[in-house]
């Protein structure tokens, strides 16, 4: 009688999620900043509603997916080699763990923008979303569960950068729908650009190492 079940390895197309996530992020911004600063409509947040649907329907991807590997990657390889088994023993905590809160975050910005909620309440859970990232991703590098761990270090870093920076914009974009578009320009601006950075950077850095992972993991799947 069979007793194992076969585990299939997803990390490569939630990474491919996560940068597909980002980069829809980041066009939804620029955009609406762009029609914000160049029209006379609503206030920025009216401009996010116009595109958030599709970044819902991956963030609930991100969640199923988060979820599933969660709760069925397996903590032990019943390898002979102990040094194997403890490679792959935290793999579930130290990428799905962040990917669940990923995916909650993600919906509930699409939930809030949609249905025109104060956007600060979420920017309360995208920061600590943002640290959250960062010390699991300075956690898998001081253990090396990773074999790029410096690449996962900085794509760890630049997550919780983009979760850190929200808060403040989530804010501003809340004051935008009482005051005038000239108190949205300088500190603003600078905010904005170096959110865009760190979302480059998180599309980037989880694209490169998702696409990397998908002849390793069809190759030798743990």
């Amino acid at each position: 009688m069979v007793t194992n079940m076969v585990f299939v390895d997803t990390l490569a197309i939630e990474l491919l999620f996560i940068s597909m996530t980002t980069i829809m992020i980041l066009y939804l911004t620029v955009d609406a900043y762009i029609r914000y600063r160049t029209t006379d409509g609503a206030n920025i947040v009216e401009y996010l509603k116009d595109g958030i649907m599709p970044i819902a329907l991956i963030g609930g991807l991100i969640l199923i997916f988060g979820i599933y590997s969660d709760l069925t990657w397996p903590l032990q390889i019943n390898s002979p080699s102990a040094a194997a088994n403890s490679a792959f023993a935290g793999y579930n905590l130290l990428f799905f763990d962040p990917l669940v809160l990923m995916g909650i975050v993600t919906l509930s910005f699409a939930i809030t923008v949609k249905y025109g909620h104060r956007l600060q309440t979420f920017g309360i859970m995208a920061l600590y979303s943002g640290v959250f990232s960062m010390y699991y991703g300075w956690m898998g590098y001081l253990q090396n569960k990773s074999s790029e761990p410096f690449d996962m270090f900085l794509m760890y870093v630049a997550f919780g950068a983009v979760g850190i920076l929200s808060y403040p914009l989530t804010l501003m974009a809340d004051y935008s729908r009482y005051a005038s578009k000239g108190v949205m320009k300088n500190i603003t601006l600078l905010i904005l650009l170096l959110f865009w950075i760190a979302l480059v950077g998180s599309a980037v850095a989880s694209g490169y190492i998702g696409y990397s992972a998908i002849g390793q993991h069809m190759g030798s799947a743990p």
